[in-house]
């Protein structure tokens, strides 16, 4: 048997693979979202050209963001910036101030997580929050920045 401290577990590697992973999750979360609101605006509205825009928009968001995070578990420097930048200050920022801004106006809870839609889309959202959170937590930890490699060499 050998003494392995219990740190040596995390290393840079290991985190920066855990923090693609939820960066991946946060995108599946996302994705979740999506077809919840798309299917209660088609049972509602009918679909028009103006949702199928904004659909496609979300999907190459989506996708480059999975891409991201799929170089972000192999050392790509720029691809841990693009995480950080996309989902943790912008992607963040647009789904909590609005949310904000909600309860700041008196608003239930269950309304600023849109609930009005479906209760299923309160829980993805918070779902998704968290990953993001996750996602930015681990990747900003001294041991994967340490592991990033500049232009994306193996590490």
């Amino acid at each position: 048997m050998t003494d392995t401290a219990p740190h040596a577990l995390l290393t840079g590697r290991s985190l920066r693979t855990s923090a693609a992973g939820a960066f991946a999750l946060a995108v599946a979360a996302g994705v979740a979202e999506a077809v919840v609101a798309v299917t209660a605006i088609v049972a509602q509205q009918g679909a028009d050209a103006a949702l199928l825009a904004q659909v496609g928009l979300r999907g190459l968001i989506f996708a480059a963001a999975l891409t991201c995070a799929w170089y972000l578990a192999r050392g790509r420097r720029w691809a841990w910036w693009a995480l950080l930048l996309g989902l943790g200050v912008v992607g963040l920022a647009s789904m909590l101030l609005p949310m904000a801004a909600m309860l700041a106006d008196g608003a239930s809870w269950s309304t600023a997580f849109e609930g009005d839609v479906s209760p299923l889309f309160s829980v993805i959202r918070a779902l998704h929050v968290l990953f993001v959170l996750a996602g930015v937590t681990l990747a900003l930890h001294p041991a994967v920045r340490a592991s990033l490699g500049a232009g994306g060499g193996k590490r």
